[in-house]
């Protein structure tokens, strides 16, 4: 054994964990071939025999969990993080619980498939024992709606049979062990540790997090007048936090709960997972199993799951920095937010600059401006047929884990209600306030105010909004730069001061030159996460790139299945309150009439999965390049930059907060590069099979012409390819691409092993399918002219 291991029998807290471990055993529990062992400032810097969340085996990487002070004796439960720093080098001390660190090791060779962990069910607290609490009893007799329920019971129980029974309880060898104070949760970071993530949704998910921890806590007083004298609130939000990162969710006697299981949350996190666990309905115990063979020495895993570091900060407290599976996937995510304001400007010469100058400093970019208004009734008639076609669909019975959280949502996690009831307070508002004389400042105001509040899934004064849940939020032109929703009151008002109440206007003026387009009007926002994957996710956001590229007549096609004489009907149309909102978006008097949508429209704007034509899918690319552009531009500092901060040890030192921080914000960063190389390789290639298409064009033109046949119209683009093909004054080096040809570029893009599978993949199935439907409809007008004669123009 490495002497740089203090076995916990040895340390100053060794009587605690010993009568922790006798009380286990005593009760029946077995752990034989298990030992804790503790990591100390000194040494951590030292051990080499785990995989670093920065230099992970082929077997996967995590973290150690940070512990908060020397009274804490197992953070590494709370986060099961892995450690390993490398070589010998020695690193200052850190002030945020990283100093010391715990985790489970075998005393001996262990072979597949063995049990070492066994704990009977009379050492678990599950929800049902928070349910029987007297306070459980008055919230399941309420009609009180809280932010995970399941997590209050067991935080429940916790806290009261704390205060209530003290020493005395059954579990207070348990307790004794729990950490004192939570440091590495992010939810209890500091001002200077915040400010590491600045340009990151995860600051509004925190402040979230915070708000609905606060709000359930008030909102539990005010059902139970006793519940102050059980915990403070900073208690509660200990609480949460301990139930939030070492609960198990189980099937115990065919019945679903969730349960803390003492010594099985002191395992840390590892991918693949090296160790299964369950509850034996046979020997009622909760059992952890082996799935390899194992060294003495060796440390044992458990695996938190496949999980977006995001989530792993949030709940555990650490982020991993090779966030990989054996495949090579890297779950990390990061939120995109779309909005009807990024259709301005797309007519406009000007292309969004590189997302990023790779540098010293930071990236320095200017987002294409917004307009206020618009250049003519058809214009405006595309904007209200976009409007009513984006909110299609959108109910109070929207799920709360939809294409916003992706297939690793939180089924605890309410959402918010959907556009449809939003509309309604937002007209009754607008008319009332119109009605009383105010102004139209007022009526805005008034709107946003009722809409937001309405927004909410639980009441406002028990919830705090979601940032897992389908946000579609209305902001004003005024508060476009804002968070697109309200958040109550936190305590500590840091997160405010960070944020600027939005992740979306945090700009560091040293850093980032960026004028963010303006809203026109009222727009509602959807928010969605995507990973670098081509995933249901992905999919979607590309379903809504292509409704906002869309022209009037493109939406005719997709949401009505026809061309329209008159606008469709919205959200605004109707009632008397609804015209007061339509005057509030400065829209034409609603229509009285209602189309129908045919056999062959889309139901709502994330059905559109084909390409709509090539210009269409131009346009989507550059708005998806308008997204990352605004994204990146929040960050102050570069991908570059995050790169070389995590070598500097002593700057950012392993297992620090900071470091967890800029672990973070560097894998938000990937994500979004990898979303602008997508939009920026996608615009190049269909300018390429533009350029192919307008030869093919007149090349058929020509030799019609060289047989003697009257060509028409003098050609023109085909169907969806207007504005494809660049400009002769495009540079040289663009030329040369397109005279290569499309075949060329997918097979230099093939043989690039830096090229990623979904961009490839992208542009040549979906863009190469649909260069094949265009050069085949060429041919076919060409065969059914030559035999016909006669005049023929392109098909267009």
């Amino acid at each position: 054994m490495s002497e740089t291991y203090n076995p916990l029998r040895q340390s100053a807290q060794a009587d605690k964990f010993q009568a922790f471990e006798q009380w286990l055993r005593d009760n029946g529990a077995q752990f034989p071939l298990l030992e804790l062992r503790q990591y100390d400032a000194a040494t951590k810097g030292n051990t080499g025999d785990e995989c670093s969340s920065g230099s992970s085996s082929s077997s996967g990487s995590s973290s150690f969990a940070s512990s908060p002070s020397p009274s804490s004796s197992s953070s590494a439960n709370e986060e099961k993080k892995e450690s390993s720093p490398s070589p010998s080098l020695p690193l200052p001390p850190s002030d945020d619980g990283s100093s010391e660190m715990r985790s489970v090791h075998a005393t001996a060779a262990i072979p597949p498939q063995t049990t070492v962990v066994s704990i009977p069910k009379r050492c678990l607290i599950t929800v049902e024992m928070g349910q029987a609490t007297p306070i459980g009893r008055k919230i399941l007799s309420s009609s009180l709606e809280l932010d995970a329920p399941k997590h209050i019971f067991l935080m429940i129980y916790l806290l009261w049979d704390r205060k209530v029974r003290g020493p005395s309880s059954f579990f207070h060898p348990y307790y004794a062990i729990l950490p004192a104070s939570l440091r590495n949760m992010p939810v209890f970071w500091t001002a200077d540790e915040l400010r590491h993530l600045r340009g990151s949704h995860l600051l509004r998910q925190i402040r979230d997090r915070i708000d609905a921890i606060d709000d359930d806590y008030r909102a539990i007083c005010s059902l139970c007048p006793e519940f102050p004298a059980v915990a403070s609130r900073d208690d509660f939000r200990w609480a949460r936090m301990i139930v939030c990162s070492r609960n198990f969710g189980l099937l115990v006697d065919g019945r679903r709960t969730s349960a803390l299981v003492p010594h099985a949350d002191m395992l840390n996190h590892r991918r693949p997972r090296e160790t299964k666990w369950t509850f034996d309905d046979e020997t009622q115990c909760f059992t952890i199993t082996t799935l390899r063979g194992m060294e003495a020495g060796e440390q044992v895993y458990d695996s938190y799951g496949q999980k977006c570091n995001h989530r792993f900060l949030l709940n555990y407290g650490f982020a991993v920095e090779d966030n990989r599976e054996v495949d090579g996937f890297c779950p990390n995510e990061v939120p995109l937010e779309l909005g009807l304001d990024l259709c301005w400007g797309l007519e406009d010469d000007g292309e969004e600059r590189a997302v990023e100058e790779e540098g010293e400093t930071g990236g320095r970019t200017t987002v294409a401006g917004a307009k206020n208004g618009w250049n003519s009734p058809e214009e405006r008639e595309c904007w209200e047929k976009k409007m009513a076609f984006w909110t299609r669909g959108e109910s109070t019975t929207q799920y709360g884990d939809g294409y916003y959280c992706g297939s690793e949502g939180n089924p605890n996690i309410g959402g918010d209600v959907g556009l449809s009831s939003s509309f309604q307070a937002l007209a009754a508002a607008v008319a009332g306030t119109a009605g009383r004389g105010e102004g139209m400042s007022a009526s805005i105001a008034g709107a946003i105010s009722a809409m937001n509040e309405a927004s909410s899934s639980r009441p406002p004064s028990t919830t705090a909004p979601s940032s897992s849940s389908n946000d579609c939020r209305m902001t004003s032109g005024a508060t476009a730069g804002a968070g697109t929703a309200p958040s109550a009151a936190t305590n500590n008002s840091i997160y405010d001061q960070i944020t600027n109440n939005g992740h979306r206007n945090i700009i560091h003026q040293n850093h980032v030159n960026t004028a963010p387009p303006t809203r026109p009007a009222i727009c509602p926002a959807k928010r969605i996460r995507v990973c670098v994957s081509n995933n249901e996710n992905t999919r979607i956001l590309f379903s809504m790139l292509r409704v906002l590229a869309c022209t009037s007549s493109e939406l005719d096609q997709i949401a009505w299945g026809t061309r329209l004489r008159n606008p469709p009907a919205s959200p605004f149309y109707g009632s008397a309150a609804n015209s007061a909102a339509h005057r509030l978006l400065g829209l034409a008097p609603p229509h009285s009439s209602s189309p129908s949508p045919s056999s062959t429209a889309l139901r709502t704007c994330r059905d559109v999965r084909h390409p709509l034509s090539l210009s269409n899918e131009r346009r989507a690319m550059r708005i998806l390049l308008r997204i990352t552009t605004r994204a990146l531009a929040a960050y102050p500092t570069t991908l570059a930059r995050d790169a070389a901060d995590l070598k500097d040890l002593r700057a950012y030192p392993r297992y620090s907060n900071r470091r967890h921080a800029k672990v973070q914000v560097k894998g938000e960063k990937e994500v979004l590069h990898h979303f602008a190389l997508w939009a920026r390789t996608a615009m190049h290639v269909i300018d390429i099979i533009g350029h192919e298409l307008e030869r093919e064009r007149r090349g058929a033109m020509l030799r019609f012409s060289e047989a003697g046949i009257l060509c028409g119209g003098g050609g023109g683009g085909g169907v969806g390819t207007e504005g494809v093909v660049a400009s002769d004054s495009a540079d040289n080096d663009d030329n040369d691409t397109r005279e290569l040809g499309y075949d060329y570029v997918i097979q230099a893009m093939e043989d690039d092993d830096d090229c990623h599978t979904t961009i490839l993949r992208y542009c040549s199935d979906v863009l190469g399918a649909v260069r094949r439907d265009e050069l085949n409809r060429i041919a076919t007008d060409a065969a059914i002219r030559s035999k016909i004669g006669g005049h023929w123009t392109p098909t267009s």
